[in-house]
């Protein structure tokens, strides 16, 4: 809910699939900000039980990225589950600020922020990009910031454009007007272009390299 932050993470956002894979679509601009949120932990929590802390809470929030798991249960009532986070990812107007837990969702229904899933869920930013290209994804949001930051008129206005929510304007609530997210009728199209046979390959063979060299990698560390 802050144009700032919202950039930095957006790009996790704009696949208009649900998957494992939209688990891995991270922003290189995100570590950079999340700082805000972990310092005051430091004040009363060891860094070790942090960093385990972290990488537990990252794994649990990879797995929820799923359409496969309908339901939990009764742990639905507490925990972030792939139907609560499945709302979190969507454009549909229901879904637009709710479901932010990583873990509990306790904290949504206490705040007022939670809700369950209804209607079919549109995956992706309200307004899509329709580009895979993965610099544009990342920087398009804070280049649009820059131009409506200098276009916007008092200095007051200018600093609203960075802190308040990306729907804002003068003279709007903070969040902007529910009526300006585009409605979403449920029949819309994942942004998916023909690629070629070569692009592929190539593709494959990237992949294949870089885990190769990961693995590498992880087990010189593991010897070091």
């Amino acid at each position: 809910e802050v144009n700032l932050l919202w950039a930095a993470h957006q790009i996790h956002h704009s696949s208009e699939d649900y998957n494992l894979l939209t688990a891995l679509r991270q922003s290189l601009l995100q570590r950079y900000t999340s700082w805000i949120f972990n310092l005051p932990m430091a004040l009363f929590i060891p860094p070790s039980v942090f960093a385990v802390h972290l990488q537990f809470n990252l794994l649990y929030q990879f797995w929820i990225h799923t359409e496969v798991i309908t339901s939990l249960g009764p742990l639905e009532f507490i925990l972030n589950t792939p139907s609560h986070h499945r709302v979190h990812h969507g454009r549909n107007p229901y879904c637009i600020d709710k479901n932010y837990g990583g873990t509990l969702i306790i904290w949504d229904r206490i705040f007022g922020t939670f809700e369950a899933e209804d209607a079919k869920v549109v995956y992706g930013l309200t307004h899509p990009v329709n580009s895979f290209e993965p610099i544009l994804l990342q920087f398009r949001p804070l280049a649009h910031i820059w131009n409506t930051f200098w276009a916007t008129p008092g200095f007051c206005n200018k600093l609203s454009v960075l802190f308040k929510g990306p729907g804002w304007g003068p003279g709007k609530p903070r969040l902007g007007l529910p009526e300006e997210i585009p409605v979403v009728t449920g029949k819309e199209v994942p942004y998916n272009p023909s690629v070629s046979a070569y692009l592929n390959c190539y593709a494959v063979i990237h992949f294949a390299v870089i885990v190769d060299l990961y693995i590498d990698l992880l087990a010189t560390v593991t010897v070091s």
